[in-house]
């Protein structure tokens, strides 16, 4: 599935744009909170999207998957994998955590600690680590997935592609760097 037209085709109809930049988050079938944490850390890392409210979740979890692309999310494939444990190697392990809104809906990824204790404060629920970042390992030829933020809406948005990320950044998305790899 080419993600990059198939998003352009909704920017350009207007219904994702209208969505995002008003903030309005359709809550039909919107994926329940469920703890992000597995315990086989090694392998696929898969993207899906919610076509009612424009939100993308990444999860390792085959079942967590099968239920959002059940309840009507689009699945767009994997944005790479997650490492763990290899054999014979030793390197930090980078966790990335998954938050929930219980007031927007939204989930929220970071590898940065410090962000996930502020976020708990503002009523966001830690669903825990969802993966492992690949940055740092030196076979790593994953692309970098970056952050941006709607200040209309309040929505993140994660993208690995340099062009949809400069296009949202012309519409007006913040862009806050790199979220993970």
């Amino acid at each position: 599935m080419n993600t990059q037209r198939t998003h352009q085709k909704l920017f350009k109809n207007g219904l994702l744009l209208g969505a995002l930049l008003l903030g309005i988050g359709l809550s039909v079938k919107e994926a329940t909170p469920a703890k992000a944490v597995t315990a086989n850390f090694n392998g696929p890392v898969y993207r899906l999207y919610n076509p009612n409210s424009g939100e993308h979740v990444y999860t390792m979890g085959l079942a967590e998957k099968n239920n959002l692309v059940h309840l009507g999310w689009g699945y767009e494939g994997t944005i790479g994998t997650s490492y763990y444990t290899m054999p014979g190697q030793t390197y930090g392990k980078v966790p990335v955590y998954r938050l929930y809104s219980k007031n927007s809906g939204e989930h929220l990824y970071t590898i940065n600690t410090n962000e996930v204790n502020q976020l708990k404060n503002y009523g966001w629920v830690n669903e825990g680590i969802v993966f492992y970042d690949a940055t740092i390992l030196p076979w790593n030829q994953e692309t970098t997935v970056e952050r941006l933020y709607n200040p209309n809406s309040g929505q993140h948005f994660y993208t690995a592609n340099w062009d949809e990320r400069d296009y949202l950044k012309k519409i007006g998305w913040k862009d806050e760097g790199e979220a993970f790899s």
